[in-house]
């Protein structure tokens, strides 16, 4: 998540860079303007189309994370001192598993499901293993299967109910 702000700032600072510079060759008009212009046009345009999508797959993210059903901390960083705790927190960040009803988020990478199209169609828990089944309806579906040790029947029985309530689709428990 942290990773998807930073691009969406480095992309806004781009925006606002080539303005100024595409201003400024329009109020000095040195010679080789048309290109100078072109040149920062498109650079401009690139960057206000990276900053939507960077935008759009932050928010995807933040709905993801708000509303997760399932946390997954792939590795535990133990710290012994104050300012390795700060170093394991970093890194606790960047390993994070979010899976919710909207989709998976994985480290900076999103899957979207049950919106624009894409529809969750099944999930399977496994002994070691989470699997969802996903894709548009008439194509094929695609899998993203997720280390994941089963948990207690307490918590199981939750996380089932809730992707039934939330996505109408009950979970199969794979023996």
């Amino acid at each position: 998540m942290k990773k998807l702000v930073l691009y969406a700032w480095l992309f806004l600072s781009a925006t606002v860079i080539c303005t100024a510079a595409f201003t400024l060759l329009i109020i000095f008009r040195p010679p080789i303007v048309v290109l100078s212009a072109l040149l920062f046009f498109v650079a401009g345009a690139s960057s206000v189309i990276l900053l939507i999508e960077t935008c759009k797959k932050r928010s995807a993210a933040r709905t993801i994370i708000d509303s997760a059903v399932i946390h997954i901390q792939p590795a535990v960083i133990y710290a012994q001192s104050a300012e390795e705790q700060k170093t394991a927190e970093r890194f606790r960040d960047n390993f994070g598993i979010y899976i919710s009803s909207f989709g998976i988020l994985l480290g900076e990478k999103v899957i979207r499901f049950n919106q624009s199209g894409v529809w969750l169609r099944k999930v399977e828990i496994g002994q070691d293993y989470i699997s969802f089944y996903y894709g548009e309806k008439g194509k094929r579906l695609q899998n993203v299967r997720l280390l994941y040790s089963r948990p207690g029947k307490d918590e199981l029985v939750g996380i089932i109910e809730n992707f039934r309530k939330d996505t109408g689709i009950v979970p199969v428990m794979a023996s």
